[in-house]
């Protein structure tokens, strides 16, 4: 009995124990299956937070804004696609300030419409799409196409690949300072901010390594100076471009020992190879005039060309900056063909800021509004012909509030000191003409 006893008791205390744990555990699953409960609803109301908002998006229509200076935009209210109208207005006078006719169609006085060029930006999948329609007067396309990939929104290390009539190449970063146009030799070469027909890949938002910055950093491959894509006349017709431009600036803050702001200084790079065309520089112009009055003319020479460009840009102090580049064109005649060219430019430049109407003297800015003062000096050589044409002169520009006008008062003294410059001759025999040119420069 006492055998049969124990094991009774000892099975009545084994079915016990495990009845205690059974009956301990089923409040930690009843709780485990509460909090997980509790979890799924909170789920399903977001998701039904989220789906009422994208309802109530797509039920709202889209968005009108206009910003002076950047145009009227249309946007979705999630803001998947945008169209942007945008219109660049300049009206010149530029009146002769000697007594000798400069030439070249030159009108004194005459009010001249420079550029009219309203553009049309569409975008969409927040900005990834991008095409850009701007009128360019030209007789052959009234509008310049141009379409974007922003691969830069999916990873910083991709570029924005642009292919076009016109699109948009970071080179020349010339910092004219009071002077609507690029300098006379850029001008002349149109190694501008852009590349006809090309592909262009420009990264803009590379993160910083070391003390420094890459600014930007583009690459174009196609046709550059090609009216019509590489059909115009007196181009030749298998002429292909390989340009490149990069930008530099220090990442710190630093000063230095006169407290000067260093971080602003900026330089920049360009190169451009260009073969079988027939290219040069050309009439050199004046940077400013309405017409356009020539100094010298460096003519064209069928063959490769090649292109190089330095830029140092510096704003020390919120109201002064300094500017300086070094450009040089090279161009290799074919065998039987003119001559080879060679020509180069140095320009120096600075802006002062008078007054601001939010910081007053010494102050002010293209956004707040203001006064500036900008002298310029430029010396443009052609090795070929000898020939010298230099631009001195100095700029008053008014700033209206918020960036979308600007008027400008220019005066600029042209010169060459060698024979066959084309330059006016003035009374006392010297290659010269003086002129001022008004300019009002308007964006919608």
């Amino acid at each position: 009995m006492n055998k049969v006893l124990k094991k009774a008791l000892g099975f009545a205390g084994a079915l016990g124990l495990t009845a205690a744990m059974v009956l301990a555990a089923a409040p930690v699953q009843a709780s485990d299956v509460d909090a997980r409960i509790q979890v799924l609803e909170r789920e399903l109301a977001q998701l039904k937070q989220n789906q009422e908002s994208a309802l109530a998006a797509e039920m709202k229509g889209p968005a009108f804004k206009y910003s002076a200076g950047k145009g009227l935009t249309i946007a979705a209210a999630d803001n998947n696609w945008s169209i942007t109208f945008g219109q660049r207005l300049q009206i010149y006078s530029s009146m002769y300030l000697t007594n000798d006719d400069p030439g070249g169609g030159f009108q004194n006085g005459v009010i001249r419409v420079r550029r009219f060029r309203p553009n049309i930006n569409v975008t969409s999948q927040q900005g990834f799409y991008e095409v850009k329609w701007t009128f360019s007067g030209n007789s052959s396309v009234a509008f310049d196409g141009d379409a974007y990939l922003h691969f830069e929104k999916l990873n910083p290390f991709l570029p924005t690949v642009g292919y076009g009539y016109n699109p948009s190449f970071n080179g020349n970063k010339n910092q004219g300072y009071g002077r609507t146009e690029d300098s006379a030799f850029i001008n002349a070469l149109a190694m501008g901010g852009s590349q006809d027909g090309s592909v262009v890949l420009n990264w803009g938002k590379l993160p910083a390594m070391g003390i420094s910055k890459i600014k930007h950093l583009a690459i174009a491959m196609g046709l550059d100076e090609q009216d019509e894509y590489g059909r115009g006349p007196g181009h030749g017709t298998d002429g292909r471009s390989m340009a490149f431009g990069l930008g530099i600036q220090p990442l710190a803050k630093a000063k230095t020992m006169g407290g000067f702001n260093v971080s602003s200084l900026t330089y920049n790079f360009a190169y451009e190879s260009m073969n079988d065309l027939s290219e040069g520089p050309g009439s050199v112009y004046g940077p400013t005039t309405q017409e356009r009055i020539s100094i010298v003319n460096g003519g064209k020479v069928l063959g490769d060309h090649t292109y190089m460009f330095h830029n140092l840009s510096w704003s020390p102090l919120k109201w002064f900056g300094l500017a300086a580049h070094v450009a040089s064109y090279e161009a290799d005649a074919e065998s039987g063909a003119a001559d080879d060219i060679e020509a180069s430019e140095v320009r120096l430049a600075a802006v002062i800021w008078l007054w601001g109407p939010k910081s007053g003297m010494m102050g002010g800015s293209k956004k707040e509004g203001g006064i500036y003062v900008s002298p310029m000096y430029s010396v443009t050589e052609i090795d070929s012909n000898g020939q010298e044409g230099t631009n001195s002169g100095v700029a008053v520009v008014y700033n209206v509030p918020g960036g979308w006008m600007q008027i400008h008062g220019v005066w600029d003294s042209l010169g060459c000191e060698h024979a066959g410059c084309t330059v006016a001759t003035a009374d006392d025999g010297d290659n010269s003409a003086n002129v001022f040119t008004l300019i009002a420069e308007y964006r919608f």
